[in-house]
């Protein structure tokens, strides 16, 4: 994992309850209306169909998606009061583990900054994980809902229809998106591979591995959890030490964490290089196999220029923390999404606000 010491001589990686979708339906002697909203990227909850003014020959698949209501919680954000945090949001890790618990819709707009000075290693990872589980898993319940509404619009084409002009101009965003360029003929199957989820074990190893399970320079001072790299100069950056001279690549840094998982997630579903993972996570799907972490790292040799070593370490990082349990976990679907920010300078107690 990077290191004070180590950064840069690995070189770089390649790199919801508050309805939003209103439904309006007014029942007249000769016409039923209905409206759609869109819903925006990172929002999801479980699916709903609604009604819409279409073609006898051209079946819309409208999914409509209703984000949870979101709070925001200022706290200070030190490992024992977040720790602390969660106990009191019942979100204990062997409750999870064991099936017993949904995970809170929790998102900390950074990590503890004294991450790394907690005396048990035990309470550290707990913290970590904690911190990254809901992301990951939000980010997954986005992508699930787009792979759904695919799925059924792939099943019209199947079915000889068109699609409806509102599902043709949702499903070019999506693969302008993805980076997909779809045949003439319709096929959906090309971005229906790259639209698919990471499991949590996976990408919870990884961020673990790149980030020193969120105690390394990077990761403190820019939400670098997974080693992601950039040449761009819009994009912000870390330099690394001990880099090579003349090279300007930087670490890609991040606003929060929730955005790191979201660019980590995307990086895995688009770059050229994760082709072999994403042909074996659709060759699992079509044998009914559940996908896991520990089978998947075998195609990401190319995530790092340690190779095969590198899987070896991620596989190991999965086993021995038990990280494969949380590709079963699930996200609270009863209470509201909790945005948890630092409290200002000299404030001293928790303040909500809805």
């Amino acid at each position: 994992m990077p290191s004070d010491e180590t950064e840069g001589r690995q070189g770089p990686r390649n790199a919801s309850l508050f309805a939003m979708a209103v439904t309006l339906l007014l029942v007249l002697p000769s016409a039923v209306f209905g409206t759609v909203s869109s819903r925006p990227w990172g929002v999801s909850a479980p699916e709903v169909l609604l009604p819409v003014l279409r073609p006898v020959d051209a079946p819309a698949v409208e999914a409509a998606v209703l984000p949870p209501a979101k709070t925001e919680v200022t706290i200070k954000l030190e490992a024992r009061t977040v720790l602390a945090m969660f106990h009191e949001q019942d979100y204990f890790i062997d409750q999870v583990r064991s099936g017993d618990t949904a995970v809170p819709r929790l998102v900390l707009t950074d990590l503890p900054k004294d991450l790394g000075a907690l005396d048990s290693v035990d309470d550290r990872k707990s913290v970590f994980v904690k911190t990254m589980l809901p992301l990951v898993l939000m980010a997954n319940e986005q992508i699930e809902a787009d792979r759904r509404r695919l799925e059924k619009l792939q099943a019209v084409r199947d079915g000889g229809e068109s699609l409806a002009p509102q599902d043709q101009r949702w499903v070019l965003e999506l693969a302008d998106r993805y980076g997909v360029k779809l045949d003439t003929g319709g096929d959906l199957r090309p971005l229906l591979r790259k639209v698919d989820i990471v499991p949590p074990s996976l990408a919870l190893a990884q961020a673990a591995e790149e980030s020193g399970w969120g105690t390394s320079r990077i990761a403190q001072k820019g939400n670098v959890l997974f080693g992601q790299t950039t040449s761009n100069t819009e994009h912000r950056g870390i330099t690394p030490r001990n880099r090579v001279p003349g090279e300007t690549w930087r670490y890609r840094a991040f606003d929060d964490p929730k955005a790191a998982v979201e660019a980590y997630v995307h990086n895995l579903n688009t770059h050229q290089a994760y082709g072999q993972f994403r042909a074996m996570r659709a060759s699992l799907r079509k044998q009914g196999k559940p996908l896991e972490g520990i089978q998947l790292v075998a195609a990401l040799e190319k995530y790092s220029e340690r190779g095969t070593d590198y899987v070896k370490t991620i596989r190991t990082l999965i086993r021995k923390n038990g990280l494969d349990d949380f590709d079963r976990a699930v996200l609270r679907q009863d209470g509201p999404e909790q945005v948890i920010r630092p409290e200002p300078a000299g404030v001293q107690q928790v303040a909500a606000k809805r």
